[in-house]
């Protein structure tokens, strides 16, 4: 059945993935972003595409948003999420996150059938070595992580005072096309398309659950179709894999079939960075039936 989808942040990295299965699938899409980091030309013309460009802080236009195209389901995935740049500006990043995400429930409130929001691993206990399922512990060690977790409490506050259902996808790190934040996969890549066969980067140590942005939309479709037995529900999007910095780039020295040596230098480091943070999503695929396709 045919139905209408809002996509916040819908320029960006995940989220012009996730319209591009959403139109594959027929549905008629509003796309809302700012395009402060998302890209016009990583959206397709499409006669079922519409495109608003407004920033999730403006309720009013928000609140209009939602009245004019009347979606179903709405997808957030606006947000900052480069943990740098919200360590450097932690108002920001608060603003952008949090208030941005109850700007959304509050335009929302008893009109959108289902929210599916974009939360994110980095909030549980990263003294936790074994896989993360839903119910692990929760610790945030950052900005970042702190502003998730605050918008899954106004979440779940939200759904308590009967204003809608939601569900909460915790997502790993996502890799693939379209990258707008230089994060790990983009910075090795940058310097090795330059030449570089020696190239600089910052903890070396951490394993990380790499899953691929197409896996991650298909994921994040899947949910918004997917009937829930709760008002509000969440699930890890992950691959069940983890691999340390060096073992990625060894990957791509492998492929390439050169040697790169990689070094650890200061100004490249985070000061807070989790050892390792493995996903488990067992439940998304009992729930679902989905599992990730492609592999690092």
């Amino acid at each position: 059945m045919k139905k209408k989808i809002l996509v916040l942040g819908g320029a960006g990295f995940i989220g012009s993935h996730l319209v591009d299965v959403c139109l594959l699938k027929g549905h008629g899409v509003v796309v809302y972003d700012n395009f402060s980091r998302g890209k016009r030309e990583y959206l397709p013309k499409h006669e079922d595409l519409s495109i608003v460009t407004e920033d999730i802080l403006d309720l009013e236009t928000l609140k209009s948003t939602v009245n004019e195209y009347k979606p179903e389901i709405v997808f957030h995935l606006a947000a900052e999420h480069f943990i740098p740049a919200c360590e450097e500006m932690p108002g920001l990043a608060l603003r952008k996150n949090v208030e941005g995400t109850q700007n959304v429930l509050t335009a929302t409130t008893n009109i959108v059938e289902k929210i599916i929001f974009a939360s994110t691993g980095a909030i549980y206990d990263p003294e936790i070595t074994d896989s993360l399922n839903e119910s692990s512990n929760i610790k945030t060690g950052d900005i970042y992580g702190i502003t998730k977790q605050t918008c899954e409490e106004l979440i779940k506050y939200h759904v308590k005072k009967g204003r809608g259902k939601v569900i909460i996808a915790r997502l790993f790190n996502a890799v693939g096309r379209r990258e707008t934040n230089p994060h790990l996969v983009p910075a090795i890549m940058e310097q090795l398309a330059s030449g570089e066969r020696h190239i600089e980067l910052g903890n070396l140590y951490p394993r990380r659950d790499y899953v691929h942005v197409e896996d991650i939309a298909e994921a994040l479709y899947s949910l918004g179709l997917n009937e829930i037995e709760s008002d509000v529900e969440i699930f890890n999007i992950g691959s069940g894999k983890e691999y340390s910095v060096e073992e990625l780039v060894k990957m791509c020295g492998e492929v390439m079939n050169e040697p790169i040596k990689i070094e650890s230098v200061p100004e490249r480091r985070r000061k807070y960075d989790r050892p390792n943070q493995l996903a488990d999503i067992t439940r998304i695929k009992n729930v679902t039936g989905w599992e990730p396709s492609r592999n690092l």
